[in-house]
């Protein structure tokens, strides 16, 4: 049995008016230049750290640009940085302490996510990553992008779920295609009149993530724009307005 989607013009006419409405706004304006574009793109380490630690320190929790979230990834914490990082004696303690004193919720978890990723790294992952990545820096495809996210799955950046790893390659730049999903987007498809729209919670399931997110591929495709640009609008439209202040809102 096969499930497909069947998008009415009705529907569409309102995804069209999303993206006309939002698509000069900050954020999608910054996706085109660099995700689109291809401008700007940067893989240094010390951008694909503070990344990673972005999409640990939004998960599960409010990033608005008031956020304690916001202050902390904007802040000189010797957590963001690869050479404290690279100097810590107690890599795991120094995180801890960092997320916790920011505020931040879930800081044991977190800094054990960290330290972990971390040693993987500092051990020659590095070198992986970035492969990895300067795969879709000039030339991205659906199936590269795919084949990414599912490296990123394989068990080596533990706290990176279904959403997290595409919102990861997303934020420094290499995805077109593959999108972080939460409850912003399903909000927008049941108001635009999404006849199934799973709970926040099922989307850590990768085959109601992949089901979900084909839609939004669809619309795309309708619309002659790259999805990443219609994620862009759809966060816009919620009044946000960076990458990094997208993140798990429950």
């Amino acid at each position: 049995m096969l499930a497909e989607w069947t998008i009415d013009q009705t529907s569409l006419a309102q995804w069209k008016r999303l993206v006309d409405d939002h698509s000069k706004r900050k954020l999608p304006q910054r996706r085109h230049e660099v995700n689109v574009r291809r401008i700007g793109i940067d893989l240094s380490k010390k951008n694909l750290w503070r990344a990673l630690v972005g999409c640990q320190v939004t998960t599960q929790q409010r990033s608005g640009p008031k956020s304690v979230v916001s202050k902390f990834l904007n802040s000189k914490s010797p957590a963001l940085s690869t050479t404290a990082c690279r100097s810590a004696t107690n890599l795991h303690g120094m995180l801890e302490h960092e997320v916790s004193g920011a505020g931040l919720r879930r800081a044991p978890t977190i800094a054990g996510n960290l330290a972990s990723i971390w040693a993987r790294l500092d051990a020659g992952e590095w070198k992986g990553l970035i492969e990895q990545l300067e795969t879709l820096r000039t030339y991205p495809t659906i199936l590269k992008e795919r084949s990414v996210v599912d490296y990123l799955l394989g068990g080596k950046y533990p706290g990176l779920g279904q959403k997290q790893a595409r919102n990861f390659i997303q934020w420094v730049g290499v995805s077109r295609y593959e999108i972080p999903l939460d409850s912003r987007v399903l909000k927008k498809m049941k108001e635009f009149g999404a006849s199934f729209v799973p709970s926040g919670s099922a989307l850590t399931d990768k085959t109601v993530y992949l089901f979900v997110q084909d839609c939004l591929q669809q619309v795309s495709r309708s619309l002659e724009i790259y999805p990443c640009m219609l994620d862009a609008c759809i966060f816009s439209s919620f009044d946000i307005d960076d990458d990094a202040e997208i993140g798990d809102d429950v």
